[in-house]
């Protein structure tokens, strides 16, 4: 519908964009380019990490993968959601191929800050083709399924979901490593 919408535009000379609300944009060729590229699904090779942490261990699981995909020259957008702009995750999600999701375990299910990006990229659809899952509990498991479940119409291919008690052990963050190594490769294959 976008690029429907565009196209009937393409030929207009656009002096100004003035919409109903934000801001007004003076150099309207920068705002239609972005929305050309947002309209055709077009990525760059960036990840949104979008994480909640409640006793610092699904932090301690995102770091390896954050820093594992930023030395594979993967541009990396972290959020963590307990202050995070929604507006600024969705700027995220439109130009990413993948997302990496933390949460921690609540009630045998995602914490809600994590279940609520879930159910956004399910509703934005955005063009991200591959996704993480990483999830730490207590005494119940129950967030990663909980994710897998909200995430399951999507089309993002899960390349990689671990679930830890606790804070993640040495093994654990090595697993994360491999896990974000080929994430990155998917990433880089998909430019």
């Amino acid at each position: 519908m976008a690029e429907r919408a565009l196209g009937k535009i393409k030929d207009l000379a656009i002096e100004i964009i003035a919409p109903s609300h934000g801001p007004i944009h003076r150099d309207p060729r920068r705002m239609l380019e972005a929305y050309w590229r947002w309209a055709r699904g077009e990525t760059k090779m960036k990840a949104t990490i979008a994480y909640v942490t409640m006793w610092k261990s699904t932090e301690k699981m995102i770091m390896p993968i954050v820093e594992t995909l930023a030395s594979e020259g993967v541009e990396v957008a972290v959020h963590d959601l307990t202050v995070a702009d929604v507006g600024d995750l969705a700027k995220d999600l439109v130009d990413s191929r993948a997302i990496v999701l933390g949460t921690p375990t609540v009630l045998g299910a995602s914490h809600p800050l994590a279940q609520h990006v879930a159910h956004l990229v399910k509703a934005l659809r955005p063009p991200a083709k591959f996704g993480v899952i990483l999830s730490s509990y207590g005494w119940s498991k129950g967030a990663l399924r909980h994710i897998q479940e909200t995430l399951g119409p999507s089309k993002i291919e899960v390349v990689g979901a671990m679930e830890v008690f606790g804070p993640p052990t040495e093994e654990d963050a090595g697993q994360i490593v491999e896990i974000g190594k080929g994430l990155a490769k998917r990433i880089k294959e998909e430019g």
